[in-house]
């Protein structure tokens, strides 16, 4: 899996496109709200068992082809897998976001 095809890194690309102009394909936005409203501390985020979580958890989603695959491995996950996806994904949206708006200077 950790040959993840080109076309399936685009798709991604394109989604975390979508999410930096306010269009979140795969998470609704009552599910973004309440993932990002219980985040009081992101010490709990960066310990070494969550990272490989999340990294597993990413890399599948990104592994699925179509948009109908990952909506339904995103339904599957337990609670804690998907509130870490949800903010992993934000996290990178975010940074991206600043990233872009930097250069643009």
């Amino acid at each position: 899996m950790v040959n993840l095809e080109e076309t399936s890194l685009e798709r991604m690309e394109a989604l975390l496109s979508h999410s930096a102009m306010g269009v979140h394909v795969l998470f609704d936005n009552r599910s973004i709200a309440k993932v990002l409203k219980e985040v009081s501390d992101d010490k709990d985020f960066y310990s070494f068992e969550k990272m490989k979580m999340v990294q597993d958890v990413m890399t599948a989603l990104i592994a699925k082809k179509t948009y109908f695959e990952k909506m339904a491995y995103l339904q599957a996950l337990d609670t804690e897998s998907y509130q870490m996806l949800v903010r992993a994904y934000f996290h990178i949206v975010e940074n991206t976001v600043r990233a872009n708006h930097e250069h643009s200077h």
